[in-house]
């Protein structure tokens, strides 16, 4: 028997005899120790035990080179364009605004951003203990015994967040314009991007002199053996320490130093028992970093174009992988809207109502026959099936109540 049918069946057998307990106060107590066992046994980690101390002492240059636009080679964007802790770590628009726009959020939308056709990702716990898949489609993988990477077997750092930091930096329309000096190095090597790499370091050098001199002084060395690499640990210890995980009701409630309502109570059941959410979002970041089919509509052009989005087999060329998406972790899930790879649902308890009942969220009858096609081959590959039972629309109010006792505390 499989370690996840182990589980389930444990808990399916706890959730069984929360339901024979009443509601006098002694009885309560044992209805919470038991949900408590059942999160335990799913994983969830103490946000102390989570924070890896990676090049921390970076971490305050590191800010500046996230909020530098000169960390873009050429197209007047910064990190904390797109991810930024007032928005939930990423921007709060469905599909992501790359350069050729101003301002942030929708502003810059509207300004004539090139548009980045996936949704940009919250970074909550990215660098956390045990987060090693990275992106919607996985193009970043460090596992026990392999890396899978844009970088093949050269990939700059054993640590996948500062690996991760190198790849929006070289991305066109999203930092990079397609000028005469990117098109000659557009190249599917690592030795083109290499070229990109020293040239945006120069950048750094000639304008953000303060930031490199701080930077090369920590490190002690010259500003001029200072790489790219470097300038990404650095950011790889801000984004740790600034989107690190902390503490929240549900880890107070497990330790016993505050209790949940009776509808977070009923919706931590849900979440373990019928909703079958803890089956993908599991361990301590809240998510298996698998992949799987979820029918969330497309919202604009699509990764492949046409509105379409083929997901991790972009990354694979597996056909089995054709539209699924990597776990998003559920840390502050309550603010990190919208929703799915592309940003097509806006509330959170419109995200859980596509696990169950996709077709709640779409009208066929504005479709055309391209996005009817690709749908139902959506609707036919989920993983959901089997996975989510059907919610009521009190349970769905429940479940999304208990979510966000995974709001950081204030």
């Amino acid at each position: 028997m499989s370690r996840f049918m182990r589980l389930n069946t444990k808990t399916l057998l706890l959730l069984y005899i929360l339901s024979l307990v009443g509601i006098v106060n002694a009885e309560e107590t044992s209805r919470e120790r038991l949900i408590k066992t059942i999160i335990l046994e799913n994983g969830f980690t103490y946000s102390k035990e989570l924070y890896l101390e990676v090049d921390a002492h970076l971490s305050a240059e590191g800010k500046g080179f996230f909020e530098s636009k000169h960390l873009s080679l050429n197209g007047e964007i910064a990190c904390v364009t797109c991810h930024n802790a007032k928005s939930g770590s990423s921007d709060g628009i469905p599909n992501a605004a790359g350069i050729g726009g101003y301002g942030k959020g929708i502003d810059r939308l509207y300004s004539g951003a090139k548009i980045v056709p996936r949704n940009s990702l919250a970074l909550w716990g990215v660098g956390s203990k045990g987060f090693n898949t990275l992106f919607w489609d996985g193009k970043l993988i460090f596992l026990k015994d392999k890396t899978i990477s844009q970088f093949g077997s050269t990939a700059p750092s054993s640590d996948p967040l500062i690996t991760a930091v190198h790849l929006p930096a070289v991305e066109i329309r999203e930092t990079l314009e397609e000028d005469s000096f990117i098109a000659q190095h557009k190249k599917e090597n690592a030795a083109g991007s290499e070229i990109i790499y020293n040239a945006i370091t120069a950048n750094l050098k000639k304008n953000e002199p303060d930031l490199m001199s701080s930077l090369a002084a920590k490190k002690n060395m010259s500003i001029a053996d200072i790489r790219f690499l470097d300038v990404a640990s650095a950011i790889a210890a801000f984004i740790r320490d600034e989107f690190r995980i902390k503490k929240t009701r549900l880890e107070a409630f497990v330790l016993s130093e505050e209790g949940l309502t009776k509808t977070e109570l009923r919706g931590a059941e849900i979440f373990y028992g019928k909703g079958g959410c803890s089956s993908c979002h599991s361990g301590g970041n809240f998510t298996d970093q698998k992949f799987y089919t979820v029918p969330f509509p497309q919202l604009g052009f699509g990764k492949n174009g046409f509105g379409i989005d083929y997901g991790r087999y972009n990354a694979t060329f597996n056909p089995i992988d054709l539209y699924k998406f990597r776990t998003p972790s559920l840390y502050n899930v309550e603010i990190t809207s919208p929703y799915g790879h592309s940003g097509s649902v806006a509330t959170l308890s419109q995200a859980i109502v596509a696990h169950f009942d996709p077709l709640k969220l779409v009208d066929i009858s504005q479709y055309d026959s391209l996005q009817r096609h690709e749908f139902s081959k959506v609707m036919t590959k989920s993983d959901m099936v089997g996975k989510v039972n059907y919610l009521t629309e009190d349970e769905v109010s429940a479940l999304t109540v208990f979510l966000k006792t995974l709001s950081f505390k204030k």
